[in-house]
């Protein structure tokens, strides 16, 4: 149910981590013999994705980015203390 838009950025994110699970999907739907959604396969989405990272090149961030987008530098720093102590 999720737009094409979000499968792309799962499947990047996906060989961002370093997880197989795209392949594997692929894998499973040619086995199978079922397209993911009428109109539209996963090799598809994968492909979508590979396109981007070749454009765009591969997704990136630091731990912390989405805390210092939306509050603030000092906010992260505060949260990345806070992580330092708990480990």
């Amino acid at each position: 149910m999720a737009p094409d838009a979000a499968l792309v950025l799962a499947t990047r994110v996906c060989f961002a981590l370093g997880l197989p699970i795209p392949a594997v999907y692929v894998d499973l739907e040619r086995r199978i013999g079922h397209t993911f959604k009428p109109g539209q396969t996963l090799a598809g989405v994968v492909a979508a994705a590979r396109m981007l990272d070749a454009l765009d090149g591969p997704l990136t961030w630091r731990r912390g980015d989405a805390v210092r987008r939306h509050l603030g530098e000092e906010a992260c720093q505060r949260w990345e203390q806070r992580l330092a102590f708990a480990a």
